[in-house]
């Protein structure tokens, strides 16, 4: 299949199975940038629905809350229920498909093996915001140009602005998408591994929690 279809046409393809779409409401104050969907996230529909979801969940809201935040946000909107807490909370992934392999299926890995090479390369390339290999950079300027159309769709509003890892930083920096009614969190991790606990890391995630209790009210 990859002969016949170029990058933009392998990514159309697989999203009609894989892709993840965020979760942005009239509500949401607070948006948490995150790199692309994983196993648990293209189960579930929604970003952050495995571990690193439930860290964000326990972080934001106490230890009591181990479900992951994208499978609480998705439950909230199913129930619309009066949650201050989980109504200001957005999520957008940097890339609407998984860029590993592990959450395609055979067929789809076989079929588009090379382009998920060059996913991978993208994304494990967080010190490069340019490559030698020019399809390289074609398919990153493609992601980027999607995920700049859903920053820009946010200028106008008020909200807080938290990419999540380095991954995620380098991005939103090359997206160059600003506005005066955004606050930006920087030097948060990704919630990966427990990164969210790391005394290094306690005062951006902090400010984080600053920021979330300013918007519920």
């Amino acid at each position: 299949m990859e002969e016949s279809l170029n990058y933009e046409e392998l990514y159309n393809t697989l999203s009609d199975r894989y892709e993840v779409q965020g979760i942005i409401t009239p509500k949401t104050k607070l948006i948490f940038i995150l790199e692309s969907p994983h196993v648990a996230e293209v189960k579930n529909g929604v970003p952050v629905a495995g571990p690193s979801g439930a860290t964000m969940s326990k972080k934001l809201f106490g230890e009591g809350y181990g479900k992951p935040l994208g499978l609480l946000l998705q439950k909230q909107l199913e129930e619309s229920k009066d949650r201050p807490s989980l109504d200001v909370v957005g999520l957008l992934n940097v890339c609407n498909i998984p860029m590993q392999k592990r959450p395609y299926e055979k067929q789809d890995i076989d079929n588009c093996n090379g382009f998920l090479d060059q996913l991978e390369t993208i994304r494990t390339s967080n010190q490069k915001s340019h490559f030698k290999d020019e399809n390289l950079n074609d398919i990153q300027n493609f992601i980027l140009n999607k995920f700049r159309e859903r920053l820009n769709a946010l200028v106008d509003r008020e909200v807080t602005i938290v990419p999540c890892g380095r991954f995620a930083q380098k991005f939103f920096k090359l997206a160059n998408v600003s506005s005066e009614k955004w606050t930006v969190v920087e030097d948060v991790p990704h919630p990966s591994y427990n990164s969210w606990s790391r005394e290094r890391y306690q005062s951006s995630v902090n400010k984080v929690i600053q920021e979330l209790n300013r918007h519920k009210i």
